[in-house]
């Protein structure tokens, strides 16, 4: 368990006041004593804090937040307890991604999170906080009232307890797009050590990679995009999408999503943090009886560094058994020309934790005989959203079908928007298709779904 000093200070710290009526109350029986490894992450949780609790500048710096899920269980009314456990595991799930290593998260109530952030400012961790409780409160309440959402930033100890300051959400996510938003706020609080001879010359060689700062990093997230199986007439395949959201309200999906990320740690922690929440997901959902297929993006950079793959291939081999063959990795980024020995040594290092792998490559490609024998399943490719083209998307689109279906690939084309693009996919014999017309990305894919080609056109008229 946490050392009691530690413990005492921390119920002390985040305790709040009870209400008058809860003194009467019967007091609850003794908690049981925790297994093995409960006791192991409580260590570990306490060796974690006590590095960062003793800092003296981290209640200056703003650093210690408390998320309460006040409004979220409000909004739920009578669902709140049978939906409590769930929303715990939805709530440690979106933490874990928008925090890193250093920093520490645990909840002291029901529905009570701190987080402590090891290097994020005030301003910075605060937009970090109030983009993990809209998300939290979109995912089970819809479009939330941003304005009722409060975010608390411990100020200081008073009578051993800890002082917050609150502000609403609304106002934290509006300072995104100013201009005079503090970035270096974000920056480590100490100064960076000095640069080694070696670690300069390092630098000449390698041209410096542009970083997002934590907020804009804090913007990107994901979606699912149902993909309608043309042959077997049914939605049993869902693409796991990034998506990246703008302060404007504007927001790009897929590869666009990723363009303006050139670092190739940041890329691979887009990844690795894509993959591990969709694995959750997939797992809560296969244990609730669902049975359907997504599709996760992984990029060639990730892929193609030792340091990174390994990383990759670690957490891919936490995937448990029973889930590999409802997943498919699709290949973003991949430069044109990779040699097929390379492709295939990719394929293979995957291929034992999923169903299938496609790769995106452009839509007007029209050769693959390359990719053949490399292991691939398929291709997926964008088709362009110009309307007043579509007579030439149709003409590509049986050019590129063609080309796939030469090297022995499946095809998935994406960006379908109007009914007879989808007509015109069919005739050119795609396996797979998804764009607004099908479907729009959701938060969480839902169950397999008959979908045949009279679904399509009723749904066209209901519009």
């Amino acid at each position: 368990m946490l050392g009691t000093s530690l413990s005492e200070k921390l119920r002390n710290w985040f305790a709040e006041e009870e209400p008058a009526a809860a003194a009467s109350s019967p007091r609850p029986a003794p908690p049981q004593a925790p297994q093995p490894a409960e006791v192991e992450r409580l260590q570990s949780l306490e060796r974690r804090l006590k590095a960062l609790l003793i800092q003296p500048q981290l209640l200056s710096a703003g650093r210690i937040h408390m998320l309460k899920l006040d409004t979220l269980r409000e909004g739920l009314g009578t669902a709140w307890t049978d939906l409590r456990d769930r929303v715990h595991a939805t709530a440690d799930r979106i933490i874990g991604r928008h925090i890193t290593a250093q920093d520490v998260q645990f909840r002291t109530g029901d529905g009570e999170y701190i987080i402590v952030f090891a290097v994020l400012g005030r301003t910075a961790a605060e937009l970090v906080c109030a983009k993990i409780a809209e998300e939290l409160h979109r995912q089970f309440l819809g479009d939330p009232k941003l304005a009722d959402i409060k975010i608390a930033t411990a100020v200081g100890v008073l009578d051993g307890r800890m002082q917050f300051e609150y502000a609403s959400a609304a106002d934290l996510l509006s300072t995104i797009g100013r201009t005079d938003a503090p970035v270096a706020d974000a920056l480590p609080a100490t100064p960076p050590a000095p640069a080694s001879p070696a670690s300069l010359a390092a630098d000449r060689e390698e041209p410096r990679k542009l970083q997002l700062s934590p907020m804009e990093m804090a913007q990107i997230g994901t979606m699912y995009r149902p993909l309608w199986d043309v042959g077997r007439q049914v939605i049993s395949t869902y693409m796991c999408i990034p998506v990246r959201r703008f302060p404007d309200g504007t927001a790009v999906e897929g590869a666009a999503a990723l363009s303006a990320i050139e670092d190739p740690h940041q890329l691979a922690k887009v990844d690795v943090d894509t993959l591990a929440n969709t694995i959750e997901m997939l797992d809560e959902l296969f244990r609730n009886k669902f049975r359907l297929m997504v599709s996760v993006p992984v990029c060639f950079e990730t892929l193609a560094a030792r340091r990174t793959r390994q990383e990759y291939l670690g957490l891919c081999q936490s995937v448990p058994d029973y889930l590999r063959p409802f997943l498919i990795f699709e290949f973003l980024r991949f430069p044109a020309g990779v040699p097929s020995g390379r492709m295939g040594e990719l394929v293979n290092e995957v291929r034992p934790f999923c169903r299938w792998t496609f790769l995106r490559v452009e839509f007007r490609q029209q050769s693959f005989a390359g990719l053949a024998g490399t292991g691939l399943a398929g291709l997926t490719t964008l088709v362009p959203s110009d309307r007043g083209a579509e007579a030439r998307t149709m003409e590509d689109m049986n050019g590129f079908v063609a080309a796939a279906e030469r090297a022995g690939l499946k095809t998935c084309v994406v960006g379908i928007g109007s009914t007879s693009l989808a007509v015109a996919a069919r005739a050119a014999g795609t396996t797979l298709i998804a764009g607004d017309r099908i479907g729009r990305a959701e938060e969480i894919p839902q169950h397999m779904l008959r979908f045949g080609w009279q679904d399509l056109f009723l749904r066209e008229a209901s519009r």
